[in-house]
C-alpha cells in the first residue's frame, strides 16, 4: 500500500509543519492549498490517507469531504479532518460517514500516532 499522504490546507505554516513531521515518520507527502486542488491531485495519485482542513477558500472541507467520499468510497482511503472550530453538531454526520476529526491546535506526535493507528487498523480502512 502507498505511504503517501495528501494534505489539503490553506495554512502554509501548518502545511510545512505537517510535511516535515510526516516525512520524518516515513510518509511521502503531497500538498494542496485547498480542496479543489487536492481533488485534482487525486486524478494522478492514490494516497494511503487524506488530511483536510475544514475552513479553506474555494471549496471548504465539508464539501471536499463529500466529493472525496463520492470519488474514493470504494477505495477505503481514510480521511482525517483538522479543524479549529469547536465541536459542531454536524461533526457527527461527518464521523458517521467515515471522517476522523481532530481539533486544532494539536500535538504533532498525537497526529502522527493517530495516522499510524488509522493506517494500521482495518476497521478504519473498511469505513
Amino acid at each position: 500500500m502507498s505511504k503517501t499522504i495528501v494534505v489539503m490546507d490553506d495554512d502554509l505554516a501548518l502545511q510545512m509543519v505537517l510535511e516535515i513531521a510526516l516525512r520524518e515518520a516515513g510518509y511521502d507527502v503531497v500538498l494542496a492549498n485547498n480542496g479543489a486542488d487536492g481533488l485534482k491531485l487525486l486524478e494522478t495519485i492514490t494516497p494511503a490517507l487524506i488530511i483536510s482542513d475544514i475552513m479553506m477558500p474555494q471549496m471548504d472541507g465539508v464539501e471536499t469531504f463529500g466529493r472525496l467520499r463520492e470519488r474514493l468510497q470504494d477505495e477505503g482511503i481514510p480521511i482525517l479532518i483538522l479543524t479549529a472550530l469547536n465541536r459542531k453538531p454536524w461533526f457527527s454526520e461527518l464521523e458517521d460517514e467515515g471522517a476522523v476529526i481532530m481539533q486544532k491546535p494539536f500535538e504533532v506526535d498525537e497526529l502522527i500516532n493517530l495516522i499510524s493507528t488509522i493506517l494500521d487498523d482495518e476497521e478504519y480502512i473498511k469505513r
